[in-house]
């Protein structure tokens, strides 16, 4: 009882992460394992069959973490262990969907040791087609949030990522990170060309023109993810039209699931329409036709952890996944713009296995 009022009289931010760390100290394996599973199967029935792990801020009071930075937020966890759970439903031949981990980190040590020791103990693309080790990101050093921009090892760390040889995803949320990230980049590409290692960067709701560019220029790439659908004003970005227009290679995501919604069918009505989830018009002759939202989600992104020749189309030679649609996502008669966001996935085969069945009641 006195823990209980201990949280009640927090304040409720506090209160929120006090019982949610109260949760997670009381999950078991087989929770965790659950909880995974249930999320790949919900990814598996709006039709997502590949999902890409940025990973999770440090937990707070972790050991061997060499003062990395911590935060106790819902997108934190144990680095170290917060993959068990998807490793052994994949040991099991359990996984309902792909997934490829990229790891995240955020030393504040000048010589990033933490970001050192993962790079140097583990095998870049170590894996199979279901899980698989796909790159660094979406962080490699400690990244002050919000268009703060005085990060002094981050050089020091994308030089060790380009030297190892990993592809990498910057996370940027104003024009002041873009232009840091891409004049880092311009730095490293100097002495390690990084146009082979697909470098990106993330979100990038107010990137510029020229800004673009110079990712071109270097041969990096931009994942757009726009999240912007569910809390988005006039003018929240991503600027996709001109991203698209400007021959950059660009995929898409939703920054799921603390951020967002896991369900892409959201973020490809946002893209269409300009139109937030209250129906208000914030990305004015910045949209996309449904064909180009939806190669971005499928066979472009693959670019990303050099799989283009595997996933994202239907063609001899890539892995067997399938998605049979609710309805004709091309038919704007059957489908108006509205209805986009209705889309589900009636069978979802990955692997050549039938992973969710709608007639059958899911998994």
């Amino acid at each position: 009882m006195a823990e209980l009022d201990d949280i009640i009289h927090q304040p409720l931010r506090l209160r929120i992460m006090a019982a949610l760390n109260a949760l997670r100290a009381d999950q078991t394996d087989a929770d965790r394992k659950r909880g995974t599973l249930d999320a790949l199967t919900y990814a598996a029935s709006v039709g997502v069959t590949t999902n890409v792990d940025m990973g999770a801020f440090v937990s707070p009071g972790l050991p061997d973490t060499n003062e990395s930075f911590a935060a106790d937020t819902l997108a934190s966890a144990n680095p170290f262990r917060m993959y068990d759970a998807m490793a052994a439903l994949h040991r099991e031949g359990r996984m309902p969907a792909r997934t490829r981990i990229f790891f995240l980190s955020m030393d504040t040590k000048p010589d990033v040791p933490m970001l050192k020791q993962r790079l140097l103990n583990n095998l870049n693309g170590f894996g199979d087609d279901l899980l698989r080790l796909s790159g660094v990101g979406e962080f490699a050093a400690n990244w002050p949030l919000f268009g703060q921009v005085n990060t002094a090892n981050y050089q020091t760390a994308l030089e060790l990522v380009a030297k190892q040889g990993w592809p990498f995803q910057q996370h940027t949320l104003s024009l002041a990170e873009d232009q840091l990230t891409v004049s880092t980049f311009e730095a490293v590409n100097r002495t390690t060309p990084i146009a082979p290692l697909r470098w990106s960067v993330a979100h990038v709701p107010h990137i510029d023109l020229a800004t673009i560019n110079r990712f071109k220029a270097v041969g990096a790439g931009i994942a757009v993810h726009p999240y912007e659908y569910l809390a988005g004003a006039p003018g929240a970005g991503p600027p996709l039209r001109t991203i698209v227009d400007s021959g950059i290679h660009v995929g898409a995501g939703s920054d799921a699931a603390q951020i967002s919604t896991l369900n892409p069918w959201l973020m490809i009505y946002y893209m269409v329409t300009g139109k937030n989830a209250a129906g208000t018009l914030i990305n004015e002759s910045q949209q996309l036709t449904r064909m180009e939202a939806l190669r971005l989600y499928t066979s472009e992104n693959g670019w990303f952890f050099h799989e283009e020749d595997t996933l994202g189309t239907i063609e001899p030679g890539k892995v067997g996944d399938v998605v049979v649609l609710s309805d004709d996502y091309f038919d704007s008669k059957k489908v108006p713009d509205e209805a986009i966001k209705k889309l589900t996935s009636v069978l979802t085969v990955v692997d050549g296995r039938v992973v969710y069945d709608a007639m059958r009641g899911g998994r």
